[in-house]
């Protein structure tokens, strides 16, 4: 914990950022990485062989897009950088290692950019005004021979959906309607890209008990991606990391894009819904 609060204090990071919890999620998913490295191995090994498969695959490697890599311990970055000439990592911030590597490496350049559209519009909204529409976007898609959408389809709506519960005091109906919708148009946006996509996300968590699921979650919401690929578990928190008797674990996929389905809401329904609670 003291690591982390003085990780907290010395990392540069926008403001709004850190307001939002950002900056605090990249130091405690890293900090959790550490602590579990052993659990994560495998999931970590299985992200990188898939993104090396798609990649290898390809019949032109001039420029890849990374989406998710303020981190990049999950991607194979030396690997990519001597494979394509132009490496464009996207995410909202860097950890000081990712602009190091970046430095390092000339085919590696940093696109800092919130590929929901959103987090800016959900700090600033007025109490009881509707909440923003999605206007998923990703830097330099146009251009791409490979789009990676890297373990971050669950965590698009984190931050945003953290923010209007906390100050807005947004009802669960309609954060988990901002979710669904978040997620189903970063998907829309990947299946319009004018080069194949490799999705790795994580789809459920389950709470383990004496190697048996005891309760499971949707990390999607109720979309579904089509994935040509692979699936495996990531033991995420290992008991006790989150729970004394508990482990928890994610199911993940990873592979090509083929398309994808949402139940209920679609991404414009969503303008209906205001910020507060009217309760």
């Amino acid at each position: 914990m003291i690591v982390e609060w003085i990780r907290h204090t010395i990392t540069p990071a926008p403001r709004p950022l850190r307001r939002m919890g950002v900056l605090h999620d990249l130091i405690a998913i890293d900090a959790r990485r550490r602590r579990n490295r052993r659990a994560w191995t495998p999931h970590l090994r299985a992200t990188h062989g898939v993104i090396l498969d798609c990649a290898a695959r390809l019949d032109r490697w001039d420029t890849v897009v990374v989406i998710g890599a303020g981190l990049a311990k999950d991607v194979p970055l030396m690997s990519l950088a001597l494979l394509f000439r132009r490496v464009v990592l996207v995410d909202l911030m860097f950890m000081p290692s990712v602009r190091l590597s970046a430095m390092r490496m000339t085919a590696v350049e940093l696109a800092p950019a919130d590929v929901t559209g959103v987090l800016e519009a959900v700090r600033v909204l007025p109490p009881g005004a509707p909440l923003p529409e999605p206007r998923a976007a990703v830097p330099a898609i146009e251009s791409a021979d490979l789009v990676i959408s890297c373990n971050t389809l669950s965590q698009l709506a984190h931050a945003p959906a953290r923010w209007l519960a906390q100050h807005h005091h947004t009802d669960e109906a309609t954060l988990e309607a901002f979710r669904r919708a978040l997620i189903a148009d970063h998907l829309r946006v990947l299946s319009e890209a004018p080069c194949p996509v490799c999705l790795i996300t994580d789809t459920e968590r389950q709470e383990m008990t004496a190697e048996r699921p005891t309760a499971a979650e949707d990390l999607l919401h109720g979309v579904e991606p089509e994935v040509e690929g692979s699936a495996w578990w990531w033991r995420i928190a290992p008991k006790p990391e989150e729970r004394l008797l508990h482990d928890v674990r994610h199911r993940v996929i990873g592979g090509w894009l083929k398309g994808y389905s949402a139940s209920d809401d679609s991404p414009a329904d969503l303008a209906l819904g205001p910020a507060t609670d009217p309760s």
